[in-house]
């Protein structure tokens, strides 16, 4: 049977102590292991930094043709990082990420579930007015260790259209969903990085290609045009060097391979146990 999906305030202490007895059995069980091919891409070095896809060419990510690389990492000479990660999730459907993304964030288990290694905790921001995707508007606020130490993040959700993509994706045969956002640091008080995941339907299910820009859209958390103006300031190459420590895009893309690779594997069953049957 399945359980309604529902924040922390609406659960009953009984619905949630059974809710966390439950996926503390999933927290015991291995992680599933990312395909080797693409472990091994990741750990045989940075990629050359012109087969990176640009930021101002994001929306080419629904295109299901093959992009100079795939799966890779690598430090661009603006100062920025760049992570690609190909993910195949056969049994996946655009209806459970959608869900997934909308379900996790309101109870840290939840988050723990899909990293046990390294997410510890997260919370949200709910916006005033839904969209037309449930986590468009949200503020993700986790924390996780991708191996470059615990980190309090703040991940701002967004339509496609707000980062680039033509459109939604919407209404794109090739495309199950999309989800993007900014990315910035609670304890730096800044925004500093794009990313986006889209996933593109197959005869087996979907695949995910996850997409960062790491240090690409510095911006201090401040209001209005004060941010504005000292965003246009920082936004430089020797302050992304400065700002992004070393080894992050190596360490994210290995983080990514793993948390998508278990996501893929444990969310059809999440989705049956827990969405609104």
């Amino acid at each position: 049977m399945a359980l309604p999906f529902v924040g922390r305030s609406a659960l009953s202490s009984a619905a949630l102590e059974a809710e966390q007895e439950i996926l503390t059995e999933y927290l015991s069980r291995p992680m599933t292991v990312a395909a080797p091919e693409l472990l091994k891409a990741i750990e045989s070095g940075p990629i050359d930094p012109s087969q990176a896809l640009s930021l101002d060419a994001i929306a080419r990510l629904v295109d299901p043709a093959p992009l100079a690389v795939e799966t890779g990492w690598c430090d661009m000479p603006d100062g920025s990082g760049y992570v690609a990660v190909r993910t195949p999730m056969p049994e996946v459907t655009a209806e459970m990420v959608d869900w997934w993304f909308d379900w996790h964030p309101h109870e840290s288990l939840r988050y723990q579930v899909w990293h046990p290694a390294a997410h510890v905790a997260n919370s949200v921001d709910m916006p005033a007015v839904t969209g037309a995707k449930a986590h468009w508007g949200t503020v993700h606020h986790p924390v996780e260790d991708i191996g470059t130490g615990v980190v309090n993040a703040r991940i701002s959700f967004l339509p496609p259209n707000q980062l680039g993509f033509v459109n939604d994706g919407l209404a794109d045969p090739n495309v199950a969903t999309i989800v993007c956002g900014l990315v910035g640091d609670h304890d730096r008080h800044v925004q500093h990085s794009v990313m986006a995941h889209v996933w593109l339907n197959e005869e087996s299910g979907t695949v995910l290609r996850s997409h960062f820009w790491l240090g690409a859209v510095l911006r201090p958390d401040l209001p209005g045009l004060a941010g504005d103006m000292l965003g246009r300031l920082v936004n430089r190459r020797i302050v992304r060097q400065i700002a992004l420590p070393d080894g992050v895009p190596q360490a994210l893309s290995q983080h990514c391979a793993e948390e998508y690779a278990n996501l893929a594997a444990l969310l059809p069953e999440l989705y049956g146990r827990f969405a609104t049957g």
